[in-house]
């Protein structure tokens, strides 16, 4: 009985998750979201190029 309860919530949960993606319209959302491990990378290597640059200079020094 209960292992019916459970696959009937799993079944419920996989339905509102389809809903929740498919349904309704959050396109500009996932975008933006799908865009910040870019915009990440992009940060991390211009830091990355900046601590270079400092701790190059400060050899020269």
């Amino acid at each position: 009985m209960s292992g019916g309860i459970v696959t009937l919530l799993s079944l419920l949960g996989f339905l509102a998750i389809v809903v929740w993606v498919f349904v309704i319209k959050r396109k500009a959302d996932f975008d933006e979201q799908a865009n910040l491990p870019l915009e990440d990378a992009d940060k991390d290597s211009e830091s990355t190029k900046r601590h270079a640059e400092t701790k190059h200079g400060e050899h020269e020094s």
